[in-house]
């Protein structure tokens, strides 16, 4: 298989074993710098007034400086998190030993809200730069940097919705992670539902709230490395209006914070428990009680009864970060297995037709071949698309061009239940083979891979099941401005079908993603339709949906990069055909033959099955709706 080598894998128990954690995490820094620079091209964004101060050597330093932090510094945290995990003493979060010293450090380098403005410590990094670190330190160990995430995606909320006072408290103390934070949505009664939600707010004569009430699976609800957690909490004013309509945002300190930044009277917010978990051990993920042991002080964000199109900023942004978090872990998987198929010997050559011949690596069977190509298909192409979804949000934050904002603005609401979805689905199933092609060792704990997915397994339930995410798609964002959303991705892609589908390498690649593309806008017809007769009978193909909806994404993007990767060989070789000699002995001909080899085998595997895909969806079969249990 011509692939980019990656280093050998790490066995983490028996005679090799080191006294101190080793590195588990193999970041493949060349497809990154492929998909930054050869298929997005982020060198455009340093016309932007807000890059402008950038060059590509500093952003290229950039991402390398985070994914050596990942590698050397938290990576190490990896075993420990899991095997040790997180404890309650004394109602306190004790975190596993290094968590506090590396979240200094990843704090002190400006690591946490590096994307951010400087006004409040940021560095102004571009999202879609950002995403390469923030995938390698998610690899790295996802329990510790789920820490990070979630307080600067709230700090970035107070930043957008809190008054002037609450961002002189609390935001740049966020960002450089003196302060934690969280979002407390969920409770015992009230999950997806969050419009059930019971806990109370009770406005005082000074202006505050007194918030009753018990929150649950709250991540990062505490940890001995910050000075104070601010918690953004949803909560009813009385006599507000039922349902999410009455849900109002407010701003929980755990200590109260004086005018002058000092830490005040403690407020009464307590770690009711800590959740006991299949993975990210080392997360804390709490049971939040406000309001028992005292009065626990709130501020409202912004107006009152808004708290849900608030939250949702987080929640979009927490999404996507899930899709990242799955990304992450099915390219660190696939790097294990890869390296491990190269150096196992299992078996002899059967195109040899000798069953008595001497053993060779694995990687030289065909169905461990087939799962490796699986895997680097998934695990790249879902790469691909969670730093275009990244490179959207630059330039819809950013663009000088008003209708440039707009169409960003509208790939990035169309893509983020996708995002999240199709890649946290399709990385646990690379997880999955991973383990496979480690056979019984990996599922052992000698190899990081059975924690690879036992950790990944979260991302397709929190922030929003993926079954959730699905009904988005559908009963939102298809719908949104009239259909105009997925109208205009679709007729997109058709233009870029009619460019490319006569492209001497990738050609039949092109011509399955204008396949998929149809099927695609078969099936929305159908559903369209037949919602209107039977809502039910159209929802029960969401998750269908959105799953051939991904398809189609990572398609096309494959097929981009099969395309840029051709061009590439021509001019670089004159040639895009290789011999196996040449693509072993040149690392630059195996990863671009690799790209080619990807979309052409997505294209023959999953592309493909597009039609009976839709064929299934449009049956009008009603047996789920039907039988009863």
């Amino acid at each position: 298989m011509s692939v980019h080598s990656p280093k050998p894998y790490r066995p983490r128990t028996g005679p090799t074993r080191r006294e101190q954690p080793m590195s588990h995490l193999t970041v493949d820094r060349r497809d990154w710098t492929f998909l930054l620079h050869e298929h997005i091209g982020v060198e455009r964004l340093l016309d932007l007034p807000a890059y402008s101060e950038f060059d590509r050597e500093t952003l290229d330093s950039i991402v390398e400086e985070g994914i050596r932090f990942a590698e050397e510094k938290i990576a190490p945290l990896n075993e420990i998190s899991d095997r040790v995990g997180v404890k309650l003493v004394d109602g306190r979060v004790q975190t596993p030993e290094g968590f506090a010293q590396v979240f200094r450090e990843l704090a002190d380098n400006g690591w946490l809200a590096a994307t951010h403005s400087p006004e409040f410590g940021g560095m102004g990094v571009p999202l879609s730069v950002s995403t390469a670190y923030m995938e390698a330190m998610n690899a790295a160990c996802q329990a510790f940097f789920m820490y990070g995430g979630l307080t600067h995606a709230a700090g970035h909320l107070v930043e957008t919705f809190g008054s002037d006072e609450m961002k002189a408290k609390y935001v740049e103390k966020m960002y450089n992670g003196t302060f934690g934070g969280t979002m407390c949505l969920t409770e015992p009664h009230a999950g997806t539902a969050v419009g059930d939600l019971r806990t109370s707010a009770t406005p005082q004569d000074d202006g505050t709230f007194l918030i009753e009430g018990n929150k649950i699976w709250i991540s990062g609800g505490d940890a001995d490395f910050y000075g104070n957690v601010i918690h953004l909490v949803l909560a009813r004013v009385k006599g507000d209006p039922e349902g999410t309509k009455g849900i109002s945002l407010f701003v929980v300190p755990r200590i109260l914070v004086n005018d002058d930044g000092s830490l005040g009277e403690y407020n009464n917010v307590e770690v009711g428990g800590i959740e006991h978990k299949m993975g990210i051990n080392g997360s804390a993920t709490c049971a939040m009680v406000f309001g028992d042991a005292g009065p626990t002080r709130g501020w409202i964000v912004g107006e009152r009864c808004q708290g849900i199109r608030y939250m949702f900023q987080m929640m979009n942004e927490a999404r996507i970060a899930c899709g990242l978090q799955g990304a992450s872990l099915a390219n660190a998987s696939f790097q294990q297995a890869l390296a491990f198929a190269k150096d196992r010997k299992q078996g002899p050559d059967i195109a040899k037709k000798n069953m008595d011949g001497p053993s060779v690596e694995i990687i030289q069977h065909p169905d461990v071949r087939r799962n490796l190509l699986f895997m680097k298909a998934y695990s790249e192409g879902t790469r691909a698309l969670l730093a275009h979804a990244a490179y959207w949000g630059d330039l819809a934050l950013h663009a000088t061009d008003d209708a440039e904002r707009t169409k960003a603005q509208d790939m990035i609401d169309l893509v983020t239940p996708i995002a999240k979805a199709y890649s946290t689905d399709k990385g646990f199933k690379v997880t999955e083979l991973g383990i496979q092609v480690f056979g019984g060792s990996g599922y052992c704990q000698d190899y990081p891979v059975e924690q690879y997915m036992r950790d990944i397994k979260i991302s397709s339930i929190y922030e929003g099941t993926n079954g959730i995410q699905a009904l988005d798609l559908l009963g939102r964002k298809m719908r949104q401005k009239g259909g105009a959303l997925f109208m205009t991705y679709i007729m997109d892609t058709g233009e870029w079908v009619e460019a490319h589908k006569d492209h001497e390498i990738a050609g039949d690649v092109v011509k399955a993603v204008a396949n998929t593309q149809g099927k695609v806008g078969e099936v929305a017809f159908w559903i369209s339709s037949t919602a209107k007769q039977d809502i039910r009978l159209g929802m029960l193909q969401a998750t269908p949906f959105l799953e051939i909806m991904g398809d189609l994404m990572v398609g096309r993007l494959l097929a981009e990069q099969a395309i840029i990767s051709a061009a590439a060989l021509q001019e670089k070789y004159g040639k895009t055909s290789f011999s196996t000699e040449e693509r072993e002995n040149d690392s630059e001909i195996a990863f671009y033959t690799g790209k080619i080899d990807s979309a052409r085998f997505f294209a023959a595997e999953v592309l493909t099955l597009s039609g009976a895909k839709a064929r299934a969806m449009m049956s009008g079969a009603t047996a789920a709706l039907d039988i009863v249990f």
